[in-house]
């Protein structure tokens, strides 16, 4: 498209990153676009034709997509679509927040000398925007939390916060009865993760764990049933500071308590009202309250519930991006 104008409705190449346990299931994102009216193919990585479409929509992280980052690359700003990223993988904390820089763990490091696709440490992460940035690329980033707009600001890189959003992929609340009493649901790989859950089961918590993207139990209506039979969901960092919007969505848009370990930055989500806070030493008496407290804890799931249902939603978030699209090219 002319890059100073903009058609109706908008054709959008939109970039996800492929899951074998969804293959044949379209992403959230495009599901909502479609619906936004625009007219969307989904691809996983390139070569592309960039002259077949107006936009290049990149979700999740660019990192997923190194032979469409060649691409555009060697291209000229006039001969490349308008190109949007919507980062929403972490990133280092910014020096405001008074954080360290996290550790890699070994993991990591071996996919770093790998060169492996699904790269998604805070470095590589910060590393792949900012030389992209260097060359222009992309035309619109956004990032789903405000401590990574913060970050990069620092470092000279415009971005806008566009928050993660619910959409019925989440879940809803179902009206089981809840006969687990407490839940993590992430990856296990984690170092720092997996002492926090050691030391709360030694601490006396009964904990149910699971992480795994290959395991049913954790995606569509099983992982629902499953949170909706559930008290208490837990929000455990990678690194401290760090919102996973997803999962704090993922806890109450099935109507589960989350009880996070501290947030820098926590946007939306107002600790006491829609989750509780509390540090890993804090926890294991943080969840025995709340465990014999019903009424305060399904008070702060409900309030957490109607939040994210209702106004921290996915087309919320689409709507802001095309908002901003048209801002740019007119």
């Amino acid at each position: 498209m002319g890059r100073n104008s903009v058609k109706e409705p908008l054709s959008i190449a939109f970039c996800h990153r492929l899951m074998p346990l969804f293959r044949g299931v379209p992403p959230i994102d495009n599901v909502v676009l479609q619906e936004s009216g625009c007219q969307v193919i989904t691809l996983t990585d390139g070569p592309l034709d960039l002259k077949a479409h107006e936009i290049l929509w990149i979700s999740g992280n660019a990192n997923w997509f190194p032979k469409i980052c060649r691409q555009l690359a060697g291209r000229s700003r006039a001969e490349r679509p308008f190109t949007v990223i919507w980062h929403e993988e972490p990133l280092p904390p910014p020096r405001a927040s008074g954080l360290p820089w996290p550790r890699l763990y070994l993991r990591e490091i071996a996919k770093i000398v790998l060169r492996d696709p699904r790269i998604t440490d805070v470095y590589s992460n910060y590393w792949r925007l900012r030389s992209l940035a260097r060359q222009g690329i992309p035309d619109l980033l956004a990032v789903t939390t405000r401590n990574r707009w913060e970050f990069l600001a620092e470092r000279g890189i415009a971005s806008h916060w566009v928050p993660m959003g619910y959409a019925s992929h989440h879940g809803g609340d179902l009206n089981l009865q809840r006969d687990l009493d407490v839940i993590f649901l992430g990856t296990l790989t984690v170092p720092r993760r997996n002492r926090v859950i050691r030391r709360l089961r030694r601490r006396g918590v009964s904990l149910l764990t699971l992480g795994s993207w290959s395991d049913p139990r954790c995606w569509g209506e099983s992982r629902n049933r499953l949170l909706n039979r559930t008290r208490i969901f837990l929000n455990i960092h990678r690194f401290p500071g760090e919102l996973s919007g997803d999962r704090m969505i993922l806890g109450m848009a099935n109507k589960t308590l989350v009880i996070s370990e501290p947030i820098y930055h926590p946007d939306q989500f107002i600790p006491g009202q829609h989750y509780v806070s509390a540090t890993a030493e804090e926890m294991p008496e943080t969840i025995e309250y709340y465990l014999a407290h019903d009424e305060e804890r399904r008070q702060i799931a409900e309030e957490g519930h109607r939040l994210v249902t209702r106004e921290v939603t996915m087309a919320r978030s689409i709507a802001r991006i095309l908002e901003l699209i048209k801002t740019h090219v007119g």
